[in-house]
């Protein structure tokens, strides 16, 4: 029989080894991204550019109030990146270059978020693997746009540039407003914490509570603190990360705005098989595929066996787009459904309240656990308008 002690510390030992090569990968892709937008960064036209722009933005004493519905104005204004990208097409891959940097750079932190998240048992850890993986998705959308520049002719190459980076500014709010909504329900927590162990410092000192209990008591509210400093600094990453792609100087006369309702009557009315059959015809692939020359009866057969397997691809990418609104749709019912629930406890834990039937930490207790639930909702409602959104690109071809 196999020592279970070796077994755990094996099984440990891997564990420690699959996330340190994980590390390692996520080390070299924040490398290749810094370099991407390094040499983006010092291309010489561009700098003075941006420097003017700047100076502009940081000169300006207007209020800019950056909306949902307003990202792409916003960017053909002030991204000088995307104004410049009408002129050559080396500009139009830089666009993309600097918006795959930036997805992948934020997809990597919130990796190693979530696995620190994982270790030490945090509440935030399904926050984090959410945002991860939207990240993700947005950045391969950016590189197959990347791949596929070379053979994109100019006009359509510059408006697939304008909806590449309104897609990222989507991802970049969306991300940046999930943080802002669960730093309120995670500051309640530290409330509750901060209460639970000033309540057993106090119970210690008169002997009702052991050494070890206040410790605990400590060791959880250092957790919940840590937790909401790290969902604070994200935001704080991601706000200037927003308005650097926007153009915005990061100061108090630039405020962003909210993640709209997702728009349950649109989500409802797609046509499945009508959009499919869009998004397969303005797939880049496929119509690279379906374009490519063929001067013999042998081309011609090849021509046809890529048409198919691109318009395979297609489908299969766009398939799996539905199916994620779909899931994201569903599971925005259930979290709104549990906040309605969490609405009606609430309600009733303030008229105890107010009768003077519970303790303030009891009060504190529930007070956080409806904000959990308010939090879980605004975040599935946010994840349900980037499905859409994501849906929507596929549509149109950008993948």
């Amino acid at each position: 029989m196999p020592n279970i002690k070796s077994v755990y510390n094996w099984n440990t030992h891997r564990r420690k080894q699959c996330r340190a090569g994980r590390k390692r990968y996520r080390v070299g892709i924040r490398f290749l991204a810094s370099a991407a937008l390094c040499a983006f960064l010092t291309m010489p036209a561009e700098a003075g550019a941006n420097e003017a722009w700047a100076a502009e933005t940081e000169n300006s004493t207007v209020a800019v109030n950056v909306e949902y519905d307003n990202l792409r104005e916003l960017l053909k204004v002030g991204n000088r990146v995307l104004k410049k990208s009408i002129d050559t097409y080396e500009d139009n891959v830089a666009a993309y270059e600097e918006i795959w940097s930036v997805m992948k750079w934020r997809q990597s932190d919130m990796e190693d978020l979530a696995e620190e998240a994982e270790e030490a048992g945090s509440e935030n850890l399904a926050l984090y693997t959410s945002n991860a993986a939207m990240l993700k998705n947005s950045a391969s959308r950016i590189r197959k746009q990347i791949e596929s520049l070379t053979s994109e002719k100019s006009t359509r190459s510059l408006e697939k540039s304008a909806d590449s980076y309104t897609m990222a500014a989507q991802t970049l709010m969306n991300s940046y407003n999930q943080m802002v909504l669960n730093i309120e329900a995670q500051s309640k927590s530290v409330e509750v914490y901060q209460a639970s162990s000033d309540e057993t410092e106090r119970k210690m000192a008169a002997g009702s509570a052991t050494q070890a209990e206040a410790k605990a008591a400590g060791d959880r509210l250092k957790q919940a603190a840590n937790s909401l400093a790290s969902l604070q600094e994200q935001a704080r990453q991601l706000r200037t990360q927003l308005l650097t792609m926007l153009g915005l100087a990061d100061d108090e006369n630039v405020s962003i705005g909210s993640i709209p309702v997702p728009d349950l009557a649109a989500i409802d009315a797609v046509d499945f098989e009508a959009d499919k059959a869009k998004a397969i015809g303005n797939s880049s692939s496929v119509q690279d595929a379906r374009h490519a020359s063929a001067a013999s009866t042998a081309a011609v057969n090849r021509r046809f066996n890529q048409v198919d397997e691109a318009e395979g691809t297609a489908e299969a990418d766009f398939t799996e787009t539905y199916q994620e609104m779909i899931v994201s749709r569903t599971e925005y019912l259930a979290a709104a459904q549990a906040y309605e629930s969490a609405q009606n406890t609430y309600r009733s834990l303030q008229v105890k309240k107010q009768a003077g039937l519970l303790k303030q930490s009891e009060y504190l207790q529930g007070e956080a656990e409806y904000l959990a639930a308010e939090a879980a909702m605004e975040t599935a409602s946010m994840n349900l308008v980037q499905a859409y959104e994501n849906y929507c690109w596929t549509v149109k071809g950008i993948t």
